[in-house]
Parts: C-alpha cells; structure tokens; sequence
C-alpha cells in the first residue's frame, strides 16, 4: 500500500529533531525517526517511523523491509506494510537500523540507517527499587512507570524549558509531574492502542475521530483540542462550562469543530502527540499557556507551593478537561 496520509508529512514548523533522533534520505525525501534517542536500554521497547515527503516516492512505495543488526549478532530482518516498527534491544552494546523503501518489484527506492547505543537500565534507579523494598513505609510506587520516566523520557523533560525564563525549577517540576501522571494513566500498550486508532481514523477514517479525541493521548496525555488552541492554524481559546453535563456537550461540539479542522492541520497535531520528545514538549507549551492565562506573573514555584497548591490544581484540571469557565 502507498505510504500513510500520516507518514506524508512532519508538522509544519518543526525538524525530524524535535520529534526524536532522526536519520534523512539523500535529498530529504525521506526521514527516519527513533521515538527513543540513543542510547537505547536493553528490554526497553523503542518504535520507529519513516516519513515520506518526496510526492513521486510517497506513491510509489508499497512496503518497508528493515533490517536490525545488534552488535556482531546475525541480523533481523523483517517487512511491514506501513512506515513503523518496533524494536526490543537484548543486550549492551550498539544497533544498526536500516529501512529500504520498496517498490510494487521489490526494488529499493531509499534506504535509511539509523545507528545507536544500547547499555542498561539505569543502575541508581535500581539501587533505589531495591533499598525502597527492604525497607519499611511507602516505596517509589510504580515501578514500570518509574523506569519508563527514567530510562526513556529523560532527555526530554529534562530539556523542556520556558518560554519566557525565570528563576526556580517550579516548571520542571510541574511538566515532570504531568508526564509521570499521563504515563501512571495510561500504560504504554493502552497508550500505543489509541494512538493506533487515532492514526486509522486519520488514514482512512476506520474509527471515530471525534470519539477518539475526548481523551488525551501520548505520553501525556494531551488533549488535541487544546493541543489546537496553542498551535497556528488550530481553533480559538475556548472555555468549556464547569458543570459536567454542559461541560460535556460542549466538548464533544469542540471536537466536531476540530475534527472540521484541515486535514493537514489534524495529521500535524497527531504527529506532535504521537512521539514521546515532541508531546513532552508541548506538554509544557500548554502548561506555561494555561498559567499565562489564569495566573499571569505568578512564578511556577509559586504555582506549586502557594496557596496550598490551589493554583496547580486548576492548571492540572484545565489541562486534563480543558479550559473552563469559573463562576467564583
């Protein structure tokens, strides 16, 4: 089959870098793209995806073959119909990724190859699963969320930064918070679920996107009405009632409005949500937007502990329900 409507593009206005480690084709026709940046940890799954820009060879590609190669071992091989696949590392050392674009004959149209580190799992984390274990009171809580956070995620929350500077490390620390509440929620294979079905009802409108839409998605649970309203070319600032019923019946005509958005426009935010790099960052884009709005000149330091926290419970709630109209 001829390469994804979700595949033919990267969001306007961001490189193959800002979604994760990227690799490009001769002439950019072509972009490979690690969710994980190296290195990669061993038994940890990492996902690839390959976007086809060039208009002439979007059409004629019809199936992937990659080829895994870990370390000196024999390599993997293995074909897919779409521009994704999922790679679990066994053992320290180094990866070689390589995509061949194939044609109707089987013919290589572009080859792509990515090269990464693979080493363990983070050693202090481990230290610290194991001395919380012989000891007694709480432990770190949930282990699997932990290490994905640790492992995985990282680089990109640790890179997150303001927009507009300020003092403190208030911001890091609620944008920490967010990602390590979307992942508590939504595990990994639930997490991939729905990103799989917001893909087929972009591609070719197997589910409902609007249904799809009333949750948030990715790593952090972002939700793409809101994503729309901080992104050009999206939909205007709007506040929902704060009454559940009215609160709900708007939403759902919010989303009909987004889902009346430009094509293009729809595959971009999916796009920004679906890499864990990108999602992290407009997790914090959406944040800072959500304290400029409801409590501009506050410090994020002071979001957190002022007021008894008040102020991050409104921006952690407008950010999982969408803004809302307050009565008091």
């Amino acid at each position: 089959m001829p390469v994804r409507k979700t595949e033919r593009r990267l969001p306007a206005g961001l490189t193959p870098d800002e979604l994760g480690q990227s690799v490009a084709a001769e002439g950019d026709r072509a972009v490979l793209i690690s969710y994980i940046i190296s290195p990669l940890v061993v038994n940890r799954q990492n996902r690839f995806v390959v976007f086809v820009t060039d208009a002439s060879l979007m059409d004629a590609v019809q199936t992937f073959a990659w080829t895994i190669t870990e370390n000196t071992d024999t390599p993997g091989v293995q074909s897919t119909p779409t521009g994704e696949f999922v790679y679990t590392p066994q053992s320290v050392g180094h990866t070689t990724v390589e995509v061949k674009l194939l044609d109707a004959g089987n013919q290589a149209l572009a080859t792509l190859t990515l090269s990464q580190e693979i080493v363990m799992t983070n050693a202090e984390l481990e230290d610290l699963i194991e001395e919380s274990a012989s000891e007694p009171g709480p432990g770190i809580g949930n282990l699997e969320v932990a290490r994905e956070l640790v492992n995985d995620h990282n680089p990109y929350y640790q890179a997150v930064a303001l927009q507009t500077p300020e003092a403190g490390d208030g911001f890091k620390q609620f944008v920490f918070s967010m990602v390590s509440d979307g992942a508590l929620q939504q595990p990994p294979a639930q997490r991939q679920t729905r990103l799989d079905q917001l893909a087929a009802a972009l591609n070719d409108g197997t589910e409902d996107f609007v249904s799809l839409t009333s949750e948030g998605a990715g790593v952090c649970k972002i939700r793409m009405s809101l994503l729309a309203m901080i992104t050009p070319g999206g939909l205007p600032w709007t506040e929902l009632p704060e009454e559940t019923g009215q609160r709900l019946t708007a939403d759902e005509q919010l989303r009909q409005t987004l889902a009346a958005l430009d094509e293009n426009k729809k595959i971009d935010l999916f796009n920004l949500i679906r890499f864990p790099k990108s999602n992290i960052t407009y997790c914090g884009k959406i944040v800072e937007e959500l304290r400029n709005r409801y409590f501009p000149g506050t410090n994020f330091t002071d979001v957190l502990m002022g007021l008894s926290g008040t102020r991050a419970h409104w921006i952690s709630r407008y950010y999982r329900e969408g803004p809302l109209q307050r009565t008091a």
